[in-house]
């Protein structure tokens, strides 16, 4: 079951009956749970996981880091003892991972904390005498805590850096808590802490073996895999026949729980990866549906993001979202896995960083020179080239990780102001400059956040990413970046992990799929609608959008190259837009 909660807390007065049975009937949330002066109410009974001294409660689904791959309950002893004897939002850190909101309260304040991986979503904001806090902005609404009101001034910084999290969203006075933050909140102020950073799991040892690296990475993974599938009884995961979804596979064959795999098609050649997916399903005795993409899912005013206070989706998603819903509950699964995260976490890049992050650890030598062949070889170019683009990269990898812009078809003048302002994150302003390598890696890791969340939420259908556990991502960031690229393989210790429980074909695989041709048909098949909703749309309404770059890449059509990607950003920011503005589907 998906999990989902709402916190409300008033220091002025006691929430009344009568206001708890108002906000039961408008979210459908039915179970209530009391901590001091504040409320939660949740769509399960079992999500509440109060803290033995009353002063609080976790929210969601808490794992052990060592132990039995099952969730925690109120009947666990050593939880109970952990939490009593020590801090908790370190005991949490250290000792237990999740899916989970701690929500904690003192006089006069109240703590929200928000687990490192950022499987469990949390949106705030502040009352006239209180705070709210919750999953899913919809239940916010719903209970007449939030209205509908676009935050126009964030508006650009999506445009930009869509991908790039933030604690201030696309909707008026809503904040979201990151992942690995916690905020103190009071009358009428907050205090937003870092408790985690990916930097204090960046490790690069002087004696390095591969495969007992591999073996830790191979452990830890089946761990994650197997205690979200002990919150299952029927999963579908989604198998591409890529080595991350694979992985995925492979350790849902140990977990116990049933399972099928679920491979999605479409009539471009290249969106076709049946071959790798039947290989992988085959090799573990998984039943494999296959579904092809299909265009009358495709609804141009319904964006793909409806259900988060920020327009980061593309509208072609809305399709293959549609298909796997249609699967799963066609196979009766309660729960969709995914390999989501994997490029990320693995750093499955074709930057020279890594070269850098060598020289620095080990110096200018043998190990060096075989970094820089293994790049050459994942990328399909010449050692001459490789070591061309290093020489190039020098200036650039002396100056901090610097987030790129999208700018196109952004307004000139927009685009101006733009620049101006930087874009920050605390993990981006914490890295070492020593580490040119770690901090691309730390940048990927980034661009996955604002979707963890999942876009079947709305459907909903829990979408469970196993590669983005706590455990996995620190044991991922302690692998020396150069070591990913170990024997010109890209995820090279990640590959290493499970050589032996994925078959040739999918672990010797060097390209990607994608549905990218599905997606150039979207824009194809509906050219007319698709240039009305952008030319005359809010975004160039209010002079956001540069009109005569968008009506170039049309005019191209077919041969618009990657400004495809842009165009159905820009469309599912429309559709956004409508709906939060309340007319949209």
């Amino acid at each position: 079951m998906l999990g989902r909660y709402l916190i409300l807390i008033d220091w002025n007065e006691a929430i009344s009956s009568r206001r708890q049975v108002f906000v039961q009937e408008r979210t459908g949330l039915q179970y209530c749970t009391r901590i001091g002066q504040g409320i939660i109410w949740t769509s399960a009974p079992d999500l509440v996981l109060p803290l033995p001294d009353g002063s609080g409660a976790v929210i969601g689904t808490l794992f052990p880091r060592h132990g039995p791959a099952f969730p925690i309950t109120m009947e666990d002893k050593q939880w109970q003892e952990e939490m009593r004897t020590g801090a908790v939002l370190p005991t949490l850190r250290d000792r237990y991972w999740g899916g989970y909101i701690l929500s904690a309260e003192g006089e006069g304040m109240m703590e929200l904390a928000r687990d490192p991986g950022g499987a469990m979503p949390c949106y705030f904001l502040q009352m006239p005498t209180g705070w709210a806090a919750s999953s899913d902005v919809d239940l916010l609404v719903e209970a007449g805590l939030l209205k509908r009101t676009i935050a126009w001034d964030q508006i650009p910084r999506y445009l930009i850096a869509k991908d790039l999290p933030n604690s201030a969203t696309a909707i008026e006075g809503l904040h979201e808590l990151l992942p690995g933050t916690s905020v103190l909140l009071k009358a009428g102020e907050q205090e937003v802490t870092r408790f985690w950073s990916p930097w204090d799991h960046v490790a690069e040892p002087e004696q390095w073996d591969s495969e007992a690296a591999a073996e830790r990475l191979r452990r830890t993974i089946d761990h994650c895999i197997a205690s979200w599938a002990s919150t299952s009884s029927a999963i579908l995961s989604t198998l591409s026949g890529g080595l991350d979804s694979s992985i995925v596979t492979a350790g849902l064959s140990k977990a116990g729980t049933p399972f099928q795999c679920v491979t999605l098609v479409t009539e471009n050649r290249n969106g076709d990866e049946r071959d790798y997916a039947r290989a992988m399903a085959a090799s573990v005795g998984a039943p494999l549906l296959e579904g092809f993409y299909d265009h009358g899912d495709i609804d141009l005013s319904r964006s793909v993001a409806r259900h988060f206070p920020k327009p980061i989706g593309q509208i072609h998603e809305v399709a293959y979202h549609a298909l796997v819903m249609r699967l799963a509950r066609g196979c009766g699964a309660d729960a969709v896995h995914t390999g989501n995260g994997g490029d990320n976490i693995f750093y499955n890049s074709s930057s020279v960083r890594p070269f850098f992050d060598c020289i620095h650890a080990r110096g200018i030598g043998g190990e060096a020179v075989t970094t820089l062949r293994n790049i050459a070889k994942v990328t399909e170019t010449s050692f001459p080239t490789a070591a061309w683009e290093a020489l190039r990269a020098i200036p650039p990898m002396r100056r901090p990780y610097n987030w790129v812009r999208n700018g196109e078809a952004i307004a000139d003048d927009v685009m101006a102001d733009l620049q101006a302002k930087p874009l920050r994150h605390p993990w981006l302003d914490e890295q070492l400059r020593s580490r040119p390598g770690k901090s691309g890696q730390i940048a990927f890791l980034l661009r996955v956040q604002n979707h963890l969340e999942g876009y079947l939420r709305e459907h909903g259908m829990p979408m469970v990413n196993p590669l983005m556990a706590q455990p996995v991502v620190e044991a991922a960031l302690a692998i020396p970046t150069w070591k990913m690229f170990e024997g010109g393989r890209d995820r090279a210790i990640a590959r290493r992990a499970y050589h032996d429980r994925l078959p040739p074909l999918v672990r010797d695989r060097r390209r990607k799929g994608s549905p990218s041709g599905f997606a150039m048909e979207v824009i194809e098949r509906n050219h007319h609608e698709v240039r009305e909703r952008l030319l005359d749309g809010e975004l160039m309404r209010r002079k956001l959008l540069n009109g005569a770059a968008i009506e170039a890449a049309l005019a191209r059509g077919p041969a618009m190259g990657l400004s495809y990607v842009r165009l159905l950003t820009l469309l599912d920011m429309e559709a956004w837009i409508a709906r939060w503005n309340g007319a949209g589907a």
